[in-house]
């Protein structure tokens, strides 16, 4: 017998809820640029049915229920559903917005007109199960969206490099992460009967304030960095934390820094 593969602890609830505060307020600007450009890739008009699978803070969700769409949303974090309800509530909209697993959705077959799974669907035990479900409840010739990042680069690959500089035995940040090959990407739409599937890298550059500041923003929304700290205790995260920004700051200077961050927007048709 062999030991069953090791779930990733980004599977499960605890570090989104974790980071869920910082992620909505910090991360905004950034998920709505990425968010914006998948919902060009399955444009719908008012009045549309539309899904947020693994809908974290629920940016997508805002701004599809801001144009006129009828919005339903999922997320498996209890904290981070609460914050989208509030969000959803200051700016005076309207979605159906459920507590639940991505992998077994509580909606009908062919219920919507598109559905998308930003930066969540990779992190699924079953990716299959996931596209499956995606694949269920669309209506027949309407898109999937969904997004995963692409390996990082500039000055967030610095950050993970010195990380391990520090700390060799970290299990991540170097290489790809889930759907980060668009060829495999692209197969896994397509085991899931997508049709018409396209895999395309987005990047978007936003001005960080001092390469110092990233790195705090990091330990601050970053799920695995969050997990990292926890596990080593406070005492031992401020040296980690220190040796980093060393490291970075040494490179990359004290000035603000332009943050490039790529995605790949992953698009199928169910036939």
């Amino acid at each position: 017998m062999t030991d069953a593969p090791k779930q990733s602890p980004l599977a499960s609830p605890e570090p989104w809820s974790l980071v869920a505060d910082d992620y909505t307020l910090e991360l905004l600007p950034m998920f709505e640029l990425f968010s914006k450009d998948a919902l060009a890739l399955a444009p719908t008009r008012p009045g549309a049915k539309v899904l947020d699978v693994a809908a974290g803070p629920g940016t997508l969700t805002l701004l599809a229920a801001e144009s006129g769409r009828s919005v339903s949303a999922i997320d498996f974090s209890p904290q981070m559903v609460t914050n989208l309800k509030r969000r959803l509530n200051g700016a005076q909209l309207g979605a159906d917005v459920r507590l639940g697993d991505g992998q077994q959705l509580p909606w009908g077959d062919a219920e919507f007109d598109a559905a998308f799974s930003m930066f969540g669907l990779m992190f699924f035990p079953s990716r299959a199960r996931g596209f499956a479900e995606l694949y269920r409840v669309l209506k027949p010739g309407s898109m999937a969206v969904v997004s995963s990042w692409a390996p990082f680069e500039g000055i967030f690959a610095s950050i993970f490099a010195a990380m391990r500089e520090v700390l060799p035995d970290i299990p991540f940040g170097s290489g790809k992460g889930p759907l980060g090959d668009p060829e495999e990407f692209a197969a896994e739409l397509r085991a899931a009967g997508f049709v018409d599937v396209e895999v395309k890298p987005q990047p978007h550059t936003l001005p960080a304030e001092t390469p110092r500041e990233l790195w705090a923003q990091s330990q601050r929304t970053t799920a695995p960095i969050v997990l990292l700290k926890r596990h080593l205790g406070e005492a031992k995260w401020a040296e980690v934390s220190a040796a980093v920004a060393e490291r970075v700051e040494a490179q990359y200077g004290k000035d603000p820094v332009a943050v490039t961050t790529t995605a790949y927007l992953g698009r199928g048709k169910k036939p």
